[in-house]
């Protein structure tokens, strides 16, 4: 009997490793001590630079603060989960602490729908100045020019009081464009929403925080089946090129967008190529399922027991 308690309390002082989804805040960070070690961050938005690259202004004290919860998570915790390479460097994080886990999507939610039958475009995004949304206006009336029946359909979700700010300016500036409208799209009816268009774009302006990204969103359009138009942003071109997802604008002006959008939307052989191959990638390389599971042979070894992987939608 004392051979067996004093195994128990042998299992009960080995350290108990956390991992988490989200940067986490005060008090849960004082938890992470003793016992209790940080073993993997999920870090695949840093909360300053994603503001900035954004346009969202934030006060001097919310900027310290953001610094300061970063540079508290990346203390308690030994590993990062990061979307790429070059998102750990523009973070400056230790090469040697960072394990690469790009962004995904659930296939079994997100599937492929029949196409509309008028040139439809659209875009899924957060609400803000610096995500290009303007320009994808723009963009969508230079293709009207050629393709008078062309929609853009915008699925906007405010993030904050600065976003839902923007949102109602932006509502009010497009009242004269029929052609465009903006929606709220929860995500039980985003796929749905994909499959009502025939091209996607993601049209994220110059800035070194969004080359390093990889949006959930190219690669939810990658679940629908539909080829999406980005403008040359680093890491959105590298897995747009590598798996034939969709079309990379030559520049960065409206007309430059303008062009692969109409491409696609008046080319049903090439949409349905690359559509097809989009939805490859989406479930051979993107489901959460297959980067989670990737992820934890990359942290705990291929030897380690099975891990359960949950839904990862969420």
């Amino acid at each position: 009997m004392a051979l067996e308690t004093a195994r128990r309390s042998r299992l009960w002082q080995r350290p108990l490793e956390v991992a988490s989804t989200q940067l986490v805040v005060d008090p849960g960070l004082d938890l992470l001590r003793g016992p209790v070690a940080g073993r993997l961050l999920d870090l695949h938005d840093h909360p300053r630079l994603q503001l900035e690259a954004f346009g969202i202004a934030v006060s001097p004290d919310t900027t310290q603060r953001l610094n300061r919860l970063v540079a508290r998570n990346l203390d308690k915790f030994t590993q990062v989960a990061v979307p790429s390479a070059s998102f750990a460097s523009i973070c400056n994080l230790p090469a040697g602490r960072t394990v690469v886990a790009t962004n995904g999507t659930d296939t079994q939610h997100i599937i492929p729908g029949p196409e509309p039958g008028d040139p439809v475009f659209a875009m899924v995004s957060g609400a803000a100045p610096g995500r290009g949304i303007e320009l994808l206006v723009e963009a969508a009336d230079a293709v009207r020019l050629e393709l008078p029946e062309t929609r853009l359909r915008l699925a906007l979700q405010p993030t904050g009081p600065a976003s839902a700010a923007y949102l109602s300016d932006l509502r009010g500036r497009l009242r004269g464009m029929p052609w465009v409208t903006v929606e709220s799209v929860p995500y039980a009816s985003l796929s749905n929403f994909l499959a009502g268009a025939a091209v996607l774009a993601i049209p994220h302006p110059p800035h070194p925080y969004l080359d390093v990204a990889t949006p959930v969103k190219l690669m939810d359009g990658m679940a629908a089946a539909r080829p999406t138009v980005i403008t040359p942003r680093r890491e959105t071109a590298a897995i747009i090129e590598r798996r034939e997802a969709g079309l990379v604008a030559g520049g960065e002006t409206a007309d430059d967008l303008a062009a692969p959008i109409l491409r696609l939307l008046t080319d049903s052989e090439l949409r349905a190529r690359l559509g097809a191959s989009a939805r490859r990638a989406a479930v051979e390389e993107f489901d959460w399922r297959i980067i989670a599971r990737n992820l934890a042979d990359a942290v705990l070894g291929p030897e380690a027991p099975n891990v359960a992987v949950s839904d990862a939608s969420a």
